[in-house]
């Protein structure tokens, strides 16, 4: 028999019936899974459980992206196949399109060997109304339709399993203004997926390596992002500060996101701020955002932010948030967790020299690559920042 489990795909199981022959009153059947075994030359006597796997299965190189709405889209999808069957197979494969985008071709075939695998790759073109729209694949083989994949997950310290998901992907068009001429380095945090979302949305992005930060030729960027957490985990990051700050002084824009205690070391920031020895973060993803400076060019170009562009945040709104700063930040926003005291600690920004310096405690290392539009709108206000939209 098998049993169907989301977490670990098909699992076969035995039938076992113990009759009177063994000593018992009256017969009893138990399942029991079959493992294979195995014994390793480092951990023993090994056993993983058996588990069946579909003929043919085909899995998205990603699940969710976020995308420009009403923008010319030129866009790859790529479809991973797998094969669960010991015999070669022809496998049809075609993609269901969202109402605005055309895939260059109906249907791809490929061939799979035995228990092999083949990658295919669409062009799909058009232009998305902003909101959220699905992709999703299908597979055709031997007169059956296939359309999920898996996932193998492979540790020492759990049983094997396959995370089984449909083969869709999860779009979000964001109604959001990208200048032209904006360049961004981006010297990634800790956790932080966030480069990729942007690129998707349009945003003229280079990922900048540590090893370069202190030799980079900067002139070419009007915008340098450090990740959550950079200055923590990225020693090259904290011995080029110097250098970085004097690029912003000539006329660049820096936006810093979230770090712990060592963003009150001196020289790290252009001005001073205190963290409190308990964190301050809101967790609450509805917790209100209140705007206490309406005429902040952070908060009206490119995008006019409103209070829309903070619903649907995920897991945090802030994290670390300073409990005093230098009066010569600019604080647009107010939040707090319900019952604690309102902080204004979510976006710190001053001009700095010729320059703009920017500190940002929102939790946009969550939101990009989750997709939500008004964290992107705003983030890429913050990119803009002294570019063009005016200065803090």
């Amino acid at each position: 028999q098998s049993e169907q489990s989301a977490s670990a795909g098909c699992l076969v199981y035995a039938s076992v019936s113990l009759a009177r022959e063994v000593g018992l009153t009256a017969p009893v059947s138990v399942q029991v899974p079959v493992v294979h075994r195995d014994a390793d030359p480092v951990q023993g006597d090994v056993s993983r459980p058996l588990a069946a796997v579909p003929a043919v299965s085909l899995t998205l190189d990603q699940t969710a992206i976020m995308l420009p709405a009403d923008v010319p889209l030129d866009q790859p999808v790529r479809v991973t196949l797998r094969s669960g069957a010991t015999r070669a197979q022809s496998v049809r494969v075609a993609l269901t399109l969202p109402r605005g985008l055309a895939a260059d071709s109906a249907a791809r075939t490929a061939r799979l060997d035995s228990l092999g695998s083949a990658q295919l790759e669409f062009r799909v073109r058009g232009r998305l109304a902003p909101g959220a729209h699905e992709l999703r694949a299908a597979a055709e083989s031997g007169g059956e339709r296939f359309a999920a994949g898996y996932l193998p997950i492979d540790y020492d310290h759990i049983r094997p399993q396959r995370m089984y998901r449909d083969a869709a992907l999860a779009i979000r068009a964001v109604d959001v203004r990208i200048p032209r001429g904006l360049r961004v380095a981006y010297v990634a945090g800790v956790g932080d997926n966030s480069a990729p979302a942007l690129q998707a949305l349009g945003v003229d992005l280079t990922v900048l390596e540590p090893q370069r930060l202190a030799t980079a030729d900067l002139a070419r960027f009007t915008t340098l992002v450090v990740g959550p957490r950079a200055y923590e985990a990225v020693p090259e990051l904290r011995a080029a500060n110097a250098r970085l700050l004097a690029w912003v002084r000539a006329g660049g824009t820096m936006v810093v996101q979230y770090g712990q205690g060592e963003m009150q070391s001196p020289g790290v920031m252009p001005y001073p701020i205190t963290l409190d020895r308990r964190a301050q973060r809101v967790s609450v993803e509805e917790a209100p955002v209140t705007v206490v400076d309406a005429a902040s060019p952070l908060l009206a170009a490119p995008n006019r932010i409103t209070a829309a562009d903070f619903a649907g945040w995920v897991q945090d709104r802030t994290l670390y948030m300073p409990k005093t700063f230098d009066p010569r930040y600019a604080a647009p926003l107010e939040t707090h967790d319900p019952g604690e005291p309102a902080n204004r600690g979510a976006i710190l920004a001053a001009p700095y020299g010729r320059g703009t310096y920017v500190y940002t405690t929102l939790a946009f290392f969550r939101q990009l690559p989750n997709g939500v539009p008004g964290a992107a709108r705003l983030f890429v206000n913050l990119l803009a920042a002294g570019t063009g939209g005016g200065r803090p």
